[in-house]
């Protein structure tokens, strides 16, 4: 594989390019408002939110939490506060809940909150609403917040009306070996987790992305995940600046207003999550589905995808469906690409990165074996920053993902499941994802699951479950015999619940631990036990 010929190039000099050669072709289109910006007037408006930032007291290296619905205008915030150099925290406030925002706030300890104007101000805690600047178009509904009668609101419809620095020095922009973003994932003690990266680690994982959809100037890109994820960053964010496409960005996914999207701008690909897949999968009535025709490319991502929903998505739409594998902590690991990818993996190794599958001792496995991927290499994150504000390194060493996997001889990666996600019965070890393919493979089931439930001869037995198709009749019994005729007797499910929807994340990610109380309630009847294992 050949590293695209991109060395690393500061934002002021990439956006100024952009103008010079694309002028006043669209750069950012927010599908919701119908708001856009060309590239003639990008770098102006950036300059001039950098500027207004720097009237705001900040500075190069100091950290600004970013609050606000994904939009056109989100993005030029985020830009203006990377032109200056200073290191963006983007939150979900609701999603993060009110619990743990104060031990966020004080971790991350913004020098200022960019709150958009539909942000609820007044439900933070009193010390950080001083720190507050609203952004949005025109005045916030209700003014300004009381707190900041001296700065007033960042109005980006001025902005765009007339862009430019004005008067202001502005610093140089960031290096690669400036720290860039800290961004916020799920944790597993009730506190999300805030990994940090550099501008190289961003870099260099934008062109995995590139090289993984052999994207180009000419692609116009529909991100509608939102962009406090790392994967909406890399995969769309950055191959926008590196290579001058244009992105369209909408709030959320909407399925009815999806196929309108594609066909208004005549999108040629869209980022996507497994979940995403299986809303546009469920609905059988041929007559209803949407018309995708002029996407090329299609990508899934942040959750393992069924072999499955790949064969049927691809059959139904006509759109190559590249199948996509990273982390937070590891940027892009491996995915595949046009012309070279295969159904049921996640494709060959990202460029950059450095991946290996061992065994429990840390020794390389052969082809077809199975073992741990472990990863190294400048796209992985800086570190994680902990609540009481240290850094753990994560990048100089390599990483251990605990996801298991299996190489063939062709480099194609096949991700087996998370070592920590065993279901053990009578001392054989299984994961749930082949188990999980074969109940998706039934017809009429659009979602599934499996998870070991304590039994009392052989420790554990495997439990489905299911979410039927809404159009077809479904029966639990002849899936079960399904399962039983294509899985040997330890891997088939004992049981299966039919459920309305499974537990999953805001980022389409199955919540294993809350299956175990689903099991409980579905055939206990009562409150879940604290330990099912």
């Amino acid at each position: 594989m050949t590293a695209p010929a991109l060395p690393f190039t500061p934002l002021d000099r990439l956006l100024d390019a952009h103008r010079q050669r694309f002028g006043a072709k669209p750069a950012i289109v927010d599908v919701d408002t119908g708001a856009r910006i060309g590239f003639d007037t990008l770098a102006g408006a950036v300059d001039a939110i950098a500027a207004r930032l720097v009237d705001l007291g900040v500075r190069r290296g100091d950290r600004v939490m970013l609050v606000g619905d994904n939009g056109l205008d989100k993005l030029l915030m985020w830009l203006g506060a990377w032109r200056i150099g200073a290191v963006v925290c983007p939150v979900d406030l609701t999603f993060i809940g009110a619990a743990a925002t104060v031990p966020l706030l004080a971790a991350i300890d913004p020098v200022r909150l960019l709150c958009s104007h539909e942000t609820r101000v007044d439900a933070l805690p009193a010390p950080w609403r001083d720190r507050v600047v609203a952004w949005g178009r025109g005045t916030p509904p209700g003014g300004a917040p009381d707190a900041l009668p001296d700065t007033g609101p960042i109005d980006l419809a001025q902005i765009m009306a007339a862009p430019g620095a004005g008067a202001t020095p502005l610093p140089p922009a960031p290096g690669p070996d400036d720290l860039a973003a800290m961004c916020c994932t799920s944790g597993t003690t009730g506190l999300p987790k805030i990994i940090v990266y550099d501008h190289a680690a961003y870099w260099f994982n934008g062109l995995s992305g590139i090289d993984f959809l052999n994207l180009s100037a000419d692609d116009r890109w529909l991100e509608f995940r939102s962009f406090n994820w790392y994967s909406a960053q890399i995969l769309s964010l950055l191959p926008f600046l590196q290579t001058g496409m244009t992105l369209h960005v909408a709030r959320r996914f909407s399925r009815s207003r999806f196929p309108h999207w594609i066909a208004a701008h005549g999108m040629t690909g869209c980022a996507a999550v497994p979940a995403v897949i299986n809303i546009l999968l469920a609905d059988d009535r041929s007559a209803d589905a949407p018309d995708l025709g002029c996407l090329r490319i299609m990508t899934s991502s942040t959750g393992p995808l069924s072999p499955v929903q790949w064969q049927r998505f691809e059959a139904r739409f006509g759109v190559p469906l590249m199948n996509l594998y990273g982390s937070s902590e590891t940027g892009w690991v491996a995915g595949n690409r046009p012309g070279r990818h295969t159904i049921g993996t996640v494709g060959q190794r990202a460029l950059h990165a450095d991946v290996r599958i061992v065994d429990v001792d840390g020794l390389p496995c052969a082809a077809g074996e199975e073992g741990q991927i472990v990863a190294s290499g400048i796209q992985l994150a800086i570190g994680q920053w902990t609540m009481d504000g240290k850094l753990l390194p994560i990048r100089g060493v390599p990483y251990r993902t605990r996801d298991v996997a299996v190489e063939d001889d062709a480099g194609f990666l096949r991700i087996v499941g998370r070592s920590d996600d065993l279901i053990i019965r009578g001392g054989v070890k299984m994961l749930p994802q082949e188990i999980e393919d074969v109940l998706l493979s039934f017809p009429g089931a659009i979602d599934a699951a499996a998870m070991g439930r304590p039994d009392a001869i052989f420790g554990q037995e495997v439990v489905g479950f299911v979410v039927p198709s809404p159009t077809a009749p479904f029966d639990a019994d002849a899936l079960l015999a399904y399962a039983a005729a294509r899985l040997p007797n330890e891997k088939t499910p004992k049981e299966i619940i039919v459920v309305d929807a499974l537990p999953r994340s805001d980022r389409g990610k199955l919540l294993r631990d809350r299956l175990k109380a689903l099991w409980w309630t579905a055939t206990q009847g009562d409150t879940p036990q604290d330990d099912l294992d």
